[in-house]
């Protein structure tokens, strides 16, 4: 996939971006990668449609709004990014999120997703009863699981009984390792591990895939935000290195024994009790 810009002026400020070596590194992007997945499916309704209908095996359901990188805040604790959040006809929220290999997928992270989206999404004054269900869906590169399945239900129950306790929020596990036979959900998973649209089962992936991958606009976009990426994490690896060059300069003063903790501390900027607990 090549682009040979010769355009000037406007035209060519619009095509900043589109460079041989951010145009190799779409080429290689799946939907399993989270920020190919948020492109393709924000505020795409047919395409959260039709994954949620796999996933959830149900295809009655209707979603009717679809959002991607959308951000929960939380005032008194950690806020997230959602990969997508969809609502369907009867209120329920579906949060969908990709993971690559090396990507956190710990249980106690769902849990903490599911609670944050229900307190995102509860007005104050408001009757428990009316609280919507809730789904969390991890799609991971790998069995993160161990247990060699397609899929994982996780719901609450009572452990004494083995009855279910209702309060509305679950957890989908999708092992993307399954992809070889003819189920719909194999075939999905199969498409987002495709790099070319033309590989793909579903026209309603493909089409998005194939519009990122292969027309100039989609390339502009994707290699924007490849640019965008670039230099983010170009300025956290200063900011990182500027940390721990100050702290090397805190550990240093202390080792030398000429100032106190509190001129340490008021030198490096660094908290008092941070500069109390370095070792040296």
């Amino acid at each position: 996939m090549k682009f040979y810009i010769k355009a000037k002026g406007a035209d060519a400020m619009s095509n900043e971006f589109i460079k041989p070596e951010y145009l190799e590194k779409v080429s290689r992007l799946r939907l399993i990668d989270d920020i190919f997945m948020r492109k393709v499916f924000e505020n795409n309704v047919p395409a959260t449609e039709l994954l949620l209908r796999i996933i959830m095996d149900n295809d009655k359901i209707k979603v009717i709004k679809a959002q991607s990188q959308y951000a929960l805040t939380n005032l008194y604790g950690r806020s997230i990014q959602l990969d997508v959040l969809a609502q369907d006809g009867f209120g329920r929220y579906f949060n969908v999120e990709v993971h690559s290999e090396s990507s956190d997928t710990s249980p106690k992270r769902a849990r903490y997703y599911v609670g944050v989206i229900d307190t995102a999404h509860f007005p104050k004054s408001v009757d428990y009863g009316t609280l919507f269900d809730t789904y969390v869906i991890f799609i991971t590169e790998t069995d993160v699981l161990g247990e060699g399945r397609p899929i994982y239900h996780i719901d609450r129950k009572i452990n004494e009984s083995g009855n279910h306790f209702n309060d509305g929020s679950h957890i989908i596990y999708v092992n993307g390792a399954c992809r070889y036979d003819e189920t719909a959900l194999s075939k999905l998973m199969h498409d987002f591990f495709c790099t070319s649209a033309r590989d793909m089962h579903y026209q309603e992936l493909k089409q998005r895939v194939k519009y990122f991958k292969e027309t100039k606009e989609g390339a502009q976009i994707m290699c924007k935000i490849s640019e965008e990426l670039r230099k983010e994490g170009f300025a956290e690896g200063m900011s990182k290195g500027k940390a721990e060059t100050t702290l090397s300069i805190a550990k240093n003063l202390k080792r030398l024994g000429t100032l106190t903790d509190e001129a340490i501390a008021l030198s490096t900027h660094l908290p008092i009790e941070q500069v109390k607990a370095l070792s040296v």
